[in-house]
């Protein structure tokens, strides 16, 4: 059926923020008048309007959200509310201009349910027991405790240290997620993840 730019606003509970990518794929830059016109007749506008927002990093005002997503401003404001209501999107204004920009710690939920829902728990255990071994052997290496310690001992031209820094970073971003994806395993049981994706933001 052909979306419709006039539907009314979509509520919050009818949110699916963890199959977000589901919604209508990826957002292509040089949208050409085909692909435009192909786009409108296949996803809503509130599905346009999400997936501008969820593949892109910068804020963006009402007008560029609605020249990527092929509709009105109007429209944008009217669907990005319950974005906004969610949590999912937030607002920023500077002077008299508001952009809008998805939110960090949805992205962060975003790939801690990716995980639950592609791995297994025992899967996600190994990750994470393989993750704490790489972080146990920098913390020996280096005789410290966190990453901001580690910092500050490091000479500015130690190449294999800030290496190592990095590492540490990213290997703490891998555990917390891992940790929260087998959190929500072991949550919801046996139960399908994306059985309700209504209550996708509770289980999180």
């Amino acid at each position: 059926m052909p979306a419709n730019d006039e539907e009314g606003p979509t509520s919050v509970a009818e949110l699916r923020p963890f199959e977000s990518d589901a919604l209508s794929g990826e957002v292509s830059d040089d949208l050409d008048e085909a692909v435009t016109e192909e786009w409108k007749a296949t996803a809503t506008a509130f599905q346009r309007i999400h997936a501008v927002l969820r593949n892109t990093y910068e804020p963006h005002t009402t007008g560029e959200i609605a020249d990527k997503a092929a509709t009105t401003k109007p429209t944008v404001r009217k669907h990005i509310e319950p974005l906004l209501d969610a949590g999912m999107v937030e607002a920023r204004t500077t002077g008299n201009m508001t952009r809008y920009v998805w939110s960090s710690t949805q992205r962060r939920l975003n790939r801690v349910a990716e995980l639950a829902d592609n791995h297994a728990p025992a899967e996600l255990d190994g990750k994470l027991r393989r993750a704490k071994t790489r972080l146990g052997d920098i913390e020996r290496k280096y005789a410290v405790d966190s990453p901001t310690e580690l910092a500050e001992e490091l000479a500015p031209d130690d190449d294999d240290g800030w290496d190592d820094l990095s590492k540490w970073r990213t290997l703490e971003d891998d555990r917390k997620r891992l940790e929260a994806a087998l959190s929500v395993k072991d949550y919801l049981g046996d139960s399908k993840w994306t059985a309700h994706p209504s209550d996708a933001s509770k289980h999180a």
